[in-house]
């Protein structure tokens, strides 16, 4: 039987990626796709998917938000996407099976995407301590350094390695990195290009 899986991302890039490492997994199927928290409500009402990759960042309802509305019989599997690391304690207290941090790689993918799948074969009221373990373990190996800056420019996500930066200054509530001959505005998880 095939994992029935959701992606919830506000991001099409982001969606595209989950997407694609999925692609070819003969144990799971992508039943929907959703941009924002409502769609992800009706989403996960209507098709009951067995497994959520739910983005935490979203404008109108974060995923956070998602779960504490969210009314069904069976609750899915949720892995949360996420490129803040502050959000991963707060997943446990609502049960997530794992989160990825963006940017993520195929390995880690992977590693959630199977812990879900071990998870659907236990027993419902069994406790993973074993996953519960494991992140507590990563997270206390401290913040890792980041490889890349995403940087949206309108429909589109532009990916600067970090060790093309140039410089990047402090500039009121937003971060400015130089880059070459551009700059670019960043503010939490709204960035904007802007024209050197």
């Amino acid at each position: 039987m095939q994992a029935k899986v959701l992606i919830v991302d506000d991001e099409p890039l982001a969606r595209d990626r989950i997407r694609e490492m999925l692609k070819g997994d003969r144990e799971t199927q992508i039943i929907g796709e959703a941009r924002n928290g409502r769609e992800a409500l009706q989403a996960i009402t209507a098709h009951a998917p067995d497994i959520v990759f739910l983005d935490v960042q979203m404008p109108d309802m974060n995923g956070f938000e998602v779960l504490n509305t969210l009314r069904v019989k069976r609750m899915p599997l949720i892995i949360f996407v996420t490129a803040y690391d502050q959000h991963a304690v707060r997943a446990f207290e609502v049960h997530a099976i794992d989160y990825l941090m963006k940017p993520f790689d195929r390995k880690r993918f992977a590693k959630a995407l199977d812990h879900a799948k071990d998870q659907m074969k236990r027993p419902p009221d069994e406790p993973d301590t074993g996953r519960i373990v494991r992140l507590l373990e990563e997270l206390k190996a401290g913040a890792r350094y980041l490889e890349r800056f995403a940087i949206k420019t309108g429909e589109k996500v532009l990916f600067i390695r970090a060790e093309e930066v140039d410089s990047i200054e402090a500039e009121g509530n937003y971060v400015r990195l130089n880059v070459a001959t551009s700059s670019h505005l960043l503010r939490d998880h709204e960035q904007h290009r802007i024209p050197a």
